[in-house]
C-alpha cells in the first residue's frame, strides 16, 4: 500500500462531499433515512465541516494513486489540532488511518482532538496510538496525545 498525502485542490469538491456524507450517513445511521431528511441533515454537516479554515491544513489522503480520504489539521500553541480525519469507507480496517494518524504524531508535537462519544471504534484507534481520553462534553471526549 502506498499512501500520500497531497493538497486539497478545488477539483477535489466532488470526491470530498461524497466521502463526507457517506462517512457521516455511516455515523449517524442514516443510509435509510427517507431522502428529504438525509439530503438536508447531510448537506448541512457537509457545510458545517467544508467551511473555510484559513488556518488549517486541508489534504486529501490517496492510497495507491485513489482518493480515500481527508485529513484536516491546525496547527495551535500547544501542538496540533486534528480537526478531521475521515477514510472511505470501504477502505476502512485496512490500516489507513492508523498510517496517517502516524504521519501526524511524527512531527513530535502535541496532538489532540474531539472523538464522536458513540464511534468506539476510533476511540480504540486513537488509545491504540497513545492518545488518551480527556474531558467528556456528553457527546464527545476530548483525546490528547502527549
Amino acid at each position: 500500500m502506498t499512501l500520500r498525502l497531497r493538497p486539497e485542490e478545488p477539483t477535489d469538491d466532488a470526491f470530498l462531499r461524497a466521502l463526507v456524507m457517506d462517512t457521516i450517513a455511516g455515523e449517524l445511521g442514516a443510509d435509510h433515512w427517507p431522502e428529504p431528511i438525509r439530503s438536508q441533515l447531510l448537506g448541512m454537516q457537509y457545510n458545517n465541516r467544508r467551511s473555510p479554515r484559513p488556518d488549517a491544513s486541508s489534504l486529501v489522503i490517496e492510497v495507491d494513486g485513489q482518493d480515500a480520504g481527508w485529513l484536516l489539521t491546525r496547527p495551535t500553541a500547544e501542538g496540533i489540532w486534528l480537526v478531521e480525519i475521515m477514510v472511505s469507507r470501504s477502505l476502512q480496517g485496512k490500516g489507513i488511518g492508523t498510517a496517517v494518524i502516524r504521519e501526524v504524531l511524527a512531527a513530535g508535537k502535541p496532538v489532540r482532538l474531539h472523538v464522536n462519544g458513540t464511534n468506539i471504534a476510533a476511540q480504540r484507534l486513537y488509545e491504540r496510538l497513545g492518545f488518551r481520553r480527556g474531558e467528556d462534553t456528553g457527546v464527545q471526549y476530548l483525546m490528547e496525545h502527549p
